[in-house]
């Protein structure tokens, strides 16, 4: 079962994923300007461009990814456009590759801002039974 906490994921040890989109701007950067995504961007000054470049290479401009790691951070997607709500579907699909990846030999944390709280702060329930079911080494934060 996963760790669930709350703080600034960033001040922990490990892999730090936000979740995202795939709106790729005109000069095909990943649009990270609000909430967990711009401290990404403040921290890792490159995330744009890095994660710009991977989702133009693997779905391209409003396509889907469902998860992305890339040295120390991660972004898990949660709608294609960013003025878009969450899409239970796109991050269950993105938290089905996080819990393989967990999984896999690699003993490493992943710190993840939580995903897929509604505007009501409603959870959907197959997002949530999934987040349980999350292997102890991924820590899921709130604010």
């Amino acid at each position: 079962m996963p760790r669930f906490k709350q703080g600034d994921l960033f001040d922990a040890p490990g892999i730090h994923i936000v979740t995202s989109h795939s709106y790729l701007s005109q000069d095909n950067t990943l649009v990270m300007g609000l909430g967990a995504a711009a401290a990404m961007k403040s921290r890792y000054p490159d995330s744009p461009r890095i994660f710009g470049d991977m989702v133009k290479d693997y779905c391209g401009h409003l396509g889907t990814y469902g998860l992305l790691l890339y040295g120390r951070m991660g972004i898990l997607q949660a709608r294609c456009d960013f003025n878009d709500r969450v899409d239970a579907g796109l991050v269950i699909y993105g938290l089905h590759i996080l819990k393989a990846v967990a999984e896999g030999p690699r003993a490493l944390a992943y710190n993840l801002t939580h995903p897929g709280m509604a505007y009501d702060k409603s959870m959907n329930p197959e997002i949530e039974a999934l987040l349980k079911s999350l292997p102890d080494n991924v820590h899921i934060w709130q604010r």
